[in-house]
């Protein structure tokens, strides 16, 4: 069990740990934790708000769309984050990153643009 920044409750309903490979594009709701490998896209079911858990040894090849998640391996891939994103101090993110809410460790490494998800197109900063 894990907490998230407002202290409620949440379950991991996947597990792949490590030493596990999993090759093919994966759809999950609910928590997920990752500790082995996936070679192929992940993305959590629409209308859910799933959370992400990589270890420190976990490795995805391929593009990541999740509502909460925190990264200490390595994606190779473009990530979409619609709430919370947590780069821990040993992740890699080789692509691109948009994010509602980032938090950014030290040692975290990104080869790739960060670029804020829009919270509202009326909050658009105007061209002058």
């Amino acid at each position: 069990m894990f907490f998230n920044k407002k202290n409620k409750a949440r379950t991991i309903d996947t597990l792949i740990d490590k030493g596990i490979t999993v090759r093919g594009n994966v759809t999950y709701s609910g928590g997920m934790r990752i500790d082995g490998s996936i070679i192929g896209n992940l993305t959590e079911l629409p209308g859910t708000a799933g959370t992400l858990i990589m270890g420190n040894k976990s490795l995805i090849k391929g593009n990541v769309s999740a509502h909460h998640a925190i990264i200490g391996g390595n994606v190779d891939g473009n990530i979409t984050c619609a709430e919370y994103l947590e780069l821990h101090a040993n992740a890699k993110v080789f692509g691109d990153i948009k994010y509602k809410v980032i938090e950014i460790h030290a040692g975290a490494k990104v080869y790739g643009q960060l670029k804020e998800i829009a919270k509202d197109l009326n909050q658009l900063p105007k061209k002058k």
